[in-house]
């Protein structure tokens, strides 16, 4: 699973249960006190500033969001189960001197960690795809795009996010990158048939503009013809 792998409430100072109001006012107080442009003559210490900025702004982008935070808590919450797991597997094997094998009951309760991860993924993640697409049916590209790429984080086989970032591409002109989450989709599931759609959509689109670029540039006599006739 992958998750976020940083303290975003330490980061901020502020507790796990801090109420939005709290939160905002932490990050005010950090973002003033490490603002890159109080250190114009001192590279190393502006240097140092900006990489703690982005980090406190990171946190503070996650946490101050209702629906990101609870992604957020739920991951934290999933991380440290899975270390309690992980010490109770390294003492059950020193209890019963089996350092290099793994207990049978361990090993189901990792599973069943596991599965609970991948759940919790796919929930999450189907809730930024809905996200997206309400965002891209307001036209709100930019923001539609980092909410796909959430659920691509958090589960990349699937081809329906992959899709769906393409089709964001697509409406911002950007066919090259739209082909290459085609491509993602198609390589995750070859017979999926929004990716086939997307991929013909786009080929017909390049193939449009390469026929009007085409019209519009004059042929070699058409050239000859007209240079002439601005020297007359």
């Amino acid at each position: 699973m992958q998750e976020f792998e940083e303290d975003y409430y330490a980061i901020l100072g502020v507790d796990e249960s801090a109420p939005a109001g709290e939160i905002r006012k932490a990050y005010l107080k950090l973002a003033k006190k490490l603002h890159p442009d109080r250190f114009p003559n001192d590279a190393e210490q502006r240097a140092l500033a900006q990489r703690e900025f982005a980090k406190v702004t990171r946190a503070h982008d996650v946490v101050s969001d209702a629906q990101r935070r609870a992604e957020y808590d739920t991951l934290r919450s999933l991380t440290k189960k899975r270390i309690l797991v992980s010490e109770d597997e390294a003492l059950d094997a020193v209890l019963l001197g089996e350092e290099n094998q793994t207990p049978t009951h361990s090993r189901a309760v990792q599973a069943q960690t596991t599965r609970e991860d991948e759940n919790i993924n796919v929930k999450w993640a189907n809730k930024h795809l809905s996200r997206a697409e309400d965002l891209f049916a307001k036209r709100r590209y930019q923001e539609a795009e980092t909410a796909i790429k959430e659920a691509i984080r958090l589960v990349p086989s699937e081809s329906k996010f992959h899709n769906k970032l393409a089709e964001i591409y697509l409406a911002r002109g950007w066919r090259t990158l739209a082909m290459t989450e085609v491509q993602a989709a198609l390589r995750i599931d070859p017979r999926d048939a929004d990716a086939k759609g997307m991929d013909a959509r786009i080929r017909a689109q390049a193939r449009t503009q390469t026929m009007q670029t085409t019209k519009k540039k004059p042929g070699i006599l058409e050239q000859i013809k007209n240079l002439f006739a601005k020297k007359r």
